[in-house]
């Protein structure tokens, strides 16, 4: 598995390979995203799925990039998320380039939603496990015992909400509560900021800060 840190904001997109040369991008959030294509292209790997955990253009605009350079690649996510990102918008392209285009992407294959929170790569089960709270679209994957978590557990990192996106800390405390409750402390946590780390190293940060939170919830 690789990782390519976006710009302008600084998120990961992370690039799983098989062995047999098919791949999954999760998470393209460059408008142009060259050195995951260049990687591809180069290695002669076979794109297969773009999965998004989420809707915010960071973790979603290079979507159409892609799509132009592999347009037999299947673009997965969750219902809420496939109408949000289906949806014109140019707020960030007037916010980094000053710019009025609109940016909508071109197509859902897979709404996480219709197919039971689950496909197949292969042989290789991927599971999809639905946590909103950072926004109401939102998801982590399971794919190899690894976890992918978006911006739903980062670590140690106080929560980025937008009630504007439907985000809401009580519901994302149950998320997080329902990921601690599903996954093992060792599990391998790949977040959409920061470095990778295992899930047990961030329970007791979320825990105290949630207990601080808790009057704020119960308003």
């Amino acid at each position: 598995m690789l990782s390519f840190v976006n710009a302008p904001v600084p998120s990961n997109t992370f690039l799983l390979v098989r062995e047999d040369g098919h791949c999954i991008v999760i998470d393209p959030g460059t408008k142009e995203q060259a050195d995951v294509r260049d990687y591809i292209q180069s290695h002669g790997l076979t794109l297969d799925y773009i999965i998004l955990t989420h809707e915010h253009f960071d973790h979603c605009w290079g979507v159409n990039y892609l799509l132009d350079c592999f347009p037999s690649a299947k673009v997965v996510a969750t219902k809420l998320c496939t109408e949000w990102v289906q949806t014109p918008m140019n707020y960030f392209n007037q916010l980094y380039y000053n710019s009025d285009e609109m940016y909508q992407i071109k197509k859902v294959d897979v709404i996480v939603d219709e197919v039971g929170w689950k496909l197949m790569w292969g042989d290789n089960p991927v599971v999809f496990v639905n946590t909103p709270g950072h926004t109401s679209k939102g998801m982590c994957i399971e794919i190899g015992g690894c976890l992918f978590t978006g911006d739903t557990v980062l670590y140690r990192t106080k929560p980025f909400i937008k009630k504007r996106y439907g985000g809401s800390l009580p519901v994302l405390k149950q998320s997080i509560d329902t990921i601690y409750h599903s996954y093992s402390g060792d599990t391998k946590v790949f977040p959409g900021h920061g470095d990778s780390f295992l899930l047990k190293e961030t329970k007791e940060f979320y825990y105290k800060y949630f207990n601080d939170k808790k009057d704020e919830m119960s308003d």
